[in-house]
């Protein structure tokens, strides 16, 4: 690479995958008892079943609780926002939260929220490292 030139990588690859409708998060799910999670695993969680299917997560959930951090891991601008959102698929995923300012007055607990791709961080090189934010839904139910 160039000098000066900056590139873009997701912060895990394998947390995502283009199922044929863009991008989405990559969860679990296991054809012997059903359970649904993320991230993938090689053996179920539930039953420790060894053959996996990896399938699309919708990205929309609800928001079950959220917080404000003044402080947080090098390289992730403070204040931020973050919380936990109920995905559709019954998964309980922690997220940084995003577009959703002011913070105080946009958030509520139970919200319809979406995934969104974005930059959390840059690394030492000035690299782009982008992953998942949830912010309130835009769109319909669907």
């Amino acid at each position: 690479m160039s000098q000066g030139m900056k590139s873009r990588r997701f912060i895990d690859e394998g947390w995502f995958h283009d199922f044929g409708q863009g991008m989405s998060l990559t969860g679990g799910r296991c054809p012997a008892c059903g359970q649904t999670y993320f991230p993938t695993k090689p053996v179920c969680p539930s039953c420790f079943n060894a053959e996996q299917q990896k399938i699309p997560l919708s990205g929309k959930g609800t928001l079950h609780t959220f917080a404000r951090s003044h402080m947080g891991p090098s390289g992730i601008p403070t204040p931020f926002t973050i919380g936990f959102i109920d995905l559709r698929e019954g998964i309980k995923l922690f997220s940084l939260l995003t577009q959703c300012e002011p913070w105080d007055k946009v958030l509520a607990v139970g919200m319809e929220m979406e995934m969104v791709i974005e930059p959390i961080r840059q690394d030492e090189e000035g690299n782009e490292i982008v992953g998942y934010k949830f912010r309130p839904s835009r769109g319909k139910s669907s």
